[in-house]
C-alpha cells in the first residue's frame, strides 16, 4: 500500500467521521436533545482556536519539505 493511498482512506475516513458527527449534532440540536447555548457563551474563544489551528496548519503544510509533483 503506497502512501498516497493511505493518505487517501485517513481523509475519507476523516470526512466520513466528520458527516457522522454533523449529522448526530444536527438531529440532536432539532429534536431539542442539546440545550442550547446562551449568545456569547464561547466568548469568541471558537474563532480565536479555529484561527490559530488554521494558521499552525498552513504552517505546517509549507514547511512540510516534501517537494511537488
Amino acid at each position: 500500500m503506497s502512501a498516497a493511498s493511505r493518505a487517501a482512506r485517513r481523509i475519507a475516513f476523516g470526512g466520513a467521521w466528520l458527516a457522522l458527527f454533523s449529522i448526530l449534532y444536527t438531529t440532536g440540536e432539532r429534536l431539542g436533545i442539546w440545550p442550547p447555548m446562551p449568545p456569547g457563551a464561547f466568548r469568541d474563544w471558537d474563532l480565536a482556536i479555529g484561527a490559530v489551528s488554521t494558521a499552525a496548519l498552513v504552517a505546517a503544510l509549507s514547511v512540510s519539505g516534501r517537494a511537488g509533483p
